[in-house]
């Protein structure tokens, strides 16, 4: 596999990718003093400018990590989701949430990671992996041995396809377009279909994220950085509600990306590799989740090692058995949410908007119940 001298970190845990399940696994990790190296591809901390939204059962582990009063020092956090359909309010729903960018969840977990003497190495982009010496070759020709792999590497992630589960990603018929705007928003506002929806929230006291999902034939790169321009977002939403993005215009910095879909697996661990975040779970994004399953995956898996004091085989097994089903159950509300937001049915949207209208606890209870009111701590304690 080299030819070059191994770096020796057999006693390390190390973690492949530096976002958000990597960042906070570092976090559980360095806490407990269990040996850690984050290796990240890039030169730095990611630092673009998407936003995201935190639900209760990310909050949770926000709170674990001691990082929460930080990040809610500097975001948003509405009290009211207001939905619209054809121009008309709904009806409206208490939520505790957070709203913030990307790049401040990142930098708070970056600094909890390196207040605790963290290491991560910058520049180091994983090549190949041998599972049974536990070797890792990287673009720069430099080989580490490590103890065990965490891998955090994203939705196109080189450790999934190592296992031999990778198949080719599947178009869903979705595509997305987002931007950051200057613009003040004290709520999350969502405006539903025919065949698209937008979602609009506050990141900070005078910039909003606007994300508006498209059901379309059109299949843009599955790239969050992919750029698009005024004109063809204004084509895409030919049958949206102008108002709904009014705010931008010409000179509004646009990126749209295509939403594929990828087969459930059915494990994953293998061997010596341990699956977090979107490599293990890559959904689609109507219910905003994405985050907050990289946050529990890292929290359950960190306190697992520290609960069987570092038996990975015992870890591994534990958390797959406590993370599938979940996994699988949010990655299909996700989908079924899909369908709901972009129905052009006029009949089916009136009993939709009924449903939301004068039964607002049918209409929210699942996703409370389901989603938002998992701890991932009281998960640990259920364990004998």
């Amino acid at each position: 596999m080299h030819n070059n001298p191994v770096n020796n970190y057999s006693n390390h845990i190390a973690i492949i990718g530096a976002g958000i399940s990597g960042l906070a696994l570092g976090c559980i990790l360095k806490e407990a003093n269990i040996p850690v190296v984050v290796f990240e591809k890039s030169s730095d901390v990611s630092d673009y400018g998407a936003g995201i939204s935190i639900s209760p059962n990310g909050i949770k582990v926000l709170q674990h990590l001691d990082i929460y009063n930080e990040i809610v020092s500097v975001s948003p956090k509405p009290n009211k989701a207001i939905f619209f359909s054809n121009d008309k309010k709904i009806n409206s729903f208490d939520i505790n949430v957070i709203t913030t960018s990307r790049q401040v969840l990142y930098k708070f977990l970056y600094k909890k990671y390196m207040s605790l003497d963290g290491e991560i190495l910058f520049d180091h982009e994983l090549c190949d992996v041998d599972f049974d010496t536990l070797e890792l070759k990287f673009a720069d020709d430099k080989t580490y041995k490590v103890r065990h792999i965490a891998a955090c590497d994203g939705i196109k992630s080189l450790c999934r396809k190592k296992i031999n589960c990778y198949k080719e990603p599947v178009y869903s018929g979705y595509s997305v377009w987002r931007a950051i705007v200057e613009k003040k928003q004290q709520n999350t506002h969502t405006f539903l279909g025919p065949n698209h929806h937008i979602v609009t929230y506050p990141i900070s006291d005078s910039k909003i994220s606007f994300v508006a999902a498209i059901k379309t034939t059109k299949k843009y790169q599955e790239s969050w950085r992919s750029s698009g321009t005024y004109e063809e977002l204004k084509d895409d939403l030919v049958l949206g509600n102008k108002d709904s993005y009014s705010f931008i215009n010409e000179n509004t910095p646009l990126f749209k990306w295509g939403v594929y879909i990828r087969p459930h697996i059915k494990n994953i661990k293998y061997k010596n590799l341990t699956l977090l975040g979107d490599a293990a779970h890559p959904i689609v994004p109507f219910i905003g989740q994405g985050g907050c399953l990289a946050l529990e995956d890292a929290y359950i898996f960190g306190k697992l090692l520290i609960k069987y004091d570092c038996d990975i085989n015992k870890t591994q097994n534990t958390y797959e058995v406590l993370r599938i089903k979940r996994i699988k159950t949010i990655a299909n509300m996700s989908l079924r949410q899909g369908h709901l937001n972009h129905i052009s049915n006029p009949i089916i949207v009136f009993l939709r908007n009924f449903v939301m209208k004068r039964l607002p606890l049918l209409a929210i209870r699942s996703v409370r119940e389901k989603i938002w009111n998992y701890d991932p701590e009281e998960e640990i304690k259920k364990i004998k």
